[in-house]
């Protein structure tokens, strides 16, 4: 893909993409605030949490502990511990309570809200 060396795109300088004017043979780890911001406010990452709570295999379970196992087999190929399960129970349940006493205009719903908390973690983006 041709690059252009003077316009980069600004989500590739987010997540650190090597500078195409040096030779890099290996690339370091980093991990900056720009690359949490860009997952927590970029209208694409919001889209993605969407079109992941509406797959079917989150959408067609009711309870909550079932779909959040759905959820995490879909984005990390596993099962979720306990404690996994027990935070994610109560994160949709603070943000409902949330969403009841201040309505959002236009706002993700709480399980949209999880998702992409969960597809901004390190485990995530990062391959090991």
């Amino acid at each position: 893909m041709p690059i252009d060396r003077q316009n980069l795109p600004a989500l590739w300088r987010a997540f650190d993409f090597a500078s195409p004017d040096t030779h890099s043979p290996q690339r370091y780890q980093t991990t900056v605030p720009q690359q949490a911001l860009y997952l927590m406010n970029s209208p694409f990452a919001m889209d993605q949490a969407r079109h992941l709570v509406m797959r079917k295999e989150v959408a067609g379970v009711s309870e909550p502990e079932k779909k959040i196992s759905a959820i995490y087999r879909i984005l990390y190929s596993r099962e979720p511990s306990a404690d996994e399960i027990a935070m994610g129970v109560q994160f949709v349940a603070d943000e409902k309570a949330k969403a009841q006493a201040m309505p959002p205009r236009g706002a993700m719903t709480p399980w949209e809200k999880y998702a992409q908390a969960l597809l901004a973690s390190n485990e995530f983006v990062f391959i090991d």
